[in-house]
């Protein structure tokens, strides 16, 4: 909220009331625009702008904005916590920041003169239910003026928003309601029961923030990601405007779902990564359509976390056969998307080629059977399988994406029968020792940063690195540079032993950082090399300047 300005307001006694000894009233006098207060009554009248401040006034009840006046300032009746009714004449072409904030107003209509607003006009108002206002105002914050926009708080109960101009799509992140009714004359825009479609109705364009549950309309066609995932905002910082949904109806006549369309420059704030943490927070589908496509149903999961499961029991024909045994796959069974059986001892079965992101993860799995033919392990698969103890990765694997395996505290033993051309520095948890054929010139290990801890040198750091261990390894070489190409200039070496850890003291860090690392054999003397494994982080990340 902006700084409460120095009331300006003089109270005066008139001189005829002073006789009667009945009327009292409060005005101030400026040059053009007088402000009167009666019996709970505010009048603004004059012609041009009003000046006065009349905030946190305890008697007003009702403002009368009479033909004339062209605008109202900053914080105008902010406080006034008794006003419940406002008319606002058609010669009003802005209206101050805050004007109307914290007070008992149930409805009121901005007129479509009205150009100009500051930030949070409404703001705090509790019991506001309905407002009539233009499709594009300006929003003013301070001496900046912004693109086309109008904030509501997301706090207010507001019923409905009703458009009385066509609206334009930028300030639709500012307009906090449960239904948005445009303009029956709006050239691009059609509202059918409080949600927004393209004119022609086969689109939809947005869901208001407040709803928690949304029906779509039957014969929209088009189901455009967007209108969940459209970014609000939040005194300039942007957030998921439909945050409160949990519900979405698909009518039979949606074919696509689309993620592209109806963008404004604000973009998306992404439903799936707001609301990762938290295996419950998803959007739960109605999809009438029984043949929508894989393609499409599966956008669903990535877009709003709403499990694979759930969206079997709404589509079961274009999932594939193995859910009875707790494995929920496409139709052509070569990708494992969740399992969600009750054994601890699992046999993949030999058509997977792909296990999907977080596939078993957090379950109480013992015991994996990986099928030879399956190609990649994708990110968090199996990450916080507390129980698993050991792996053996096909010779068929190339890929083990990001975190596939973290947080398995007691995995000790992974058993590689090929090398894998991408595994991620974090597909382990740095604790499990890696048993692989062959050659140690043919192996390769990982290293993490762990942590950086400050010094008492400016830019001076101490770096905490993990590596995967080799279980044929005697030890490792870490090299830290601070450009790709690691010359000798830029680059410091350090020896790391055979239990894969290694403090490096007092580093002079850029903000990049780059490694590698190669696990090494002793003979004799002698070392004999693996191959080098590069990694690559933004310091300042995991600095610790405590």
């Amino acid at each position: 909220m902006m700084n409460q300005r120095k009331r300006s307001i003089l109270f005066l006694l008139f001189t005829a009331g002073l006789f009667a000894g009945v009327l009292f009233c409060t005005e101030t006098t400026q040059a053009k625009v007088k402000t009167t207060i009666k019996n709970g009554v505010c009048t603004v009248s004059g012609k041009g702008a009003m000046t006065d401040d009349t905030s946190y006034n305890k008697k007003i009840k009702k403002v009368i904005i009479k033909d004339g006046v062209t605008s109202l300032p900053e914080e105008a009746f902010a406080g006034c916590l008794k006003l419940k009714e406002i008319s606002i004449a058609d010669s009003v072409k802005s209206i101050g920041a805050c004007a109307f904030m914290q007070t008992d107003l149930r409805d009121i209509t901005i007129p479509n003169s009205v150009k100009k607003l500051g930030n949070s006009v409404l703001s705090s108002c509790k019991k506001l239910t309905k407002v009539k206002m233009p499709g594009n105002v300006k929003i003013i914050y301070g001496s900046d003026e912004y693109f086309p926009v109008f904030q509501f708080d997301v706090d207010s109960p507001v019923k409905t928003i009703e458009l009385t101009s066509s609206l334009n799509l930028e300030i639709f992140m500012y307009l906090s309601a449960e239904n948005i009714v445009v303009s029956k004359i709006d050239p691009k825009y059609t509202s059918i029961d409080g949600l927004l479609y393209t004119k022609d109705g086969k689109s939809l364009v947005r869901i208001p923030n407040l709803r928690k549950k949304a029906v779509i309309a039957d014969g929209c066609e088009e189901f455009c990601t967007t209108a969940v995932e459209w970014a609000g905002d939040d005194d300039g910082d942007p957030y998921m405007g439909c945050e409160d949904l949990k519900t979405i109806v698909l009518p039979e006549s949606i074919r696509t779902i689309n993620t592209k369309k109806h963008l404004t420059r604000w973009g998306t704030s992404s439903y799936a990564e707001e609301h990762h943490t938290d295996k419950t927070d998803y959007i739960s589908f109605t999809i009438a359509n029984k043949n929508m496509p894989w393609e499409q149903v599966s956008l669903l999961h990535k877009k709003f976390n709403t499990p694979y499961e759930t969206l079997q029991k709404e589509v079961p024909a274009v999932f594939g056969p193995g859910a009875e045994q707790g494995f929920i796959t496409p139709k052509d069974g070569t990708v494992l998307l969740k399992y969600v059986g009750k054994d601890d001892n699992v046999c993949i079965p030999q058509e997977i080629t792909k296990i999907e992101k977080n596939a078993f993860a957090s379950s109480t799995l013992k015991n994996v059977v990986f099928p030879e033919g399956l190609e990649k392990i994708g990110e968090n698969a199996f990450a916080n399988c507390k129980k698993l103890t050991k792996v053996t990765i096909p010779k068929s694997v190339d890929i083990i994406d990001q975190d596939a395996f973290s947080k398995c505290k007691n995995l000790k033993k992974i058993t590689f029968k090929g090398t894998p051309s991408d595994i991620s520095p974090y597909a382990f948890d740095g604790t499990a020792v890696v048993s692989e054929p062959g050659s140690i010139k043919t192996q390769y290990t990982w290293a993490v940063l762990d942590r950086l801890k400050s010094t008492r040198k400016k830019s001076v750091f101490n770096g905490t690195f993990h590596c995967l261990r080799l279980k044929s390894a005697d030890g490792y070489e870490l090299q830290i540079s601070s450009t790709k190409k690691f010359t000798k200039k830029t680059t410091k070496t350090f020896a790391v032993k055979k239990d894969g850890k290694r403090v490096c003291r007092n580093l002079k860090l850029p903000n990049d950082l780059y490694l590698r690392i190669r696990p090494y054999k002793l003979t004799g003397s002698e070392k004999t090399y693996g191959k080098w494994t590069y990694a690559d982080y933004d310091t300042w990340g995991y600095a610790d300047e405590t």
